[in-house]
């Protein structure tokens, strides 16, 4: 699997390998028929709508975030991801980015 970031004329396509590993995760799944474009369309609208609401001022840094939540809500209303193993997947991703931060920091 290459983790490189994608990059044309004007620099980096994505800000982050995960930013691309989620929207290649969603075209794949889309692909497959676990949904359609407009179904997509409308939860990942949905989600930024919300999270506007919420506060999120919308400065592109959390787009992809918004990917990210819209299709987990996608997934867990089809029965096809469960909601607690999402969440502690999450939260393990936050300790290990964390970890390696401090690494980072040394």
């Amino acid at each position: 699997m290459n983790f490189e970031i994608a990059r044309d004329e004007g620099g980096p396509v994505f800000k982050a390998p995960w930013e691309a590993l989620a929207f290649g995760l969603v075209v794949n799944l889309h692909q497959r028929g676990l949904f359609s474009w407009t179904e997509w369309a409308d939860a990942l609208a949905a989600q930024i709508r919300e999270a506007g609401a919420a506060g999120d001022q919308d400065r592109g840094d959390t787009y992809y975030l918004h990917w990210v939540k819209a299709l987990e809500r996608l997934l867990i209303g089809r029965g096809l991801a469960d909601p607690a193993l999402l969440a502690a997947l999450a939260e393990t991703l936050e300790r290990e980015g964390e970890h390696r931060r401090a690494q980072q920091l040394r």
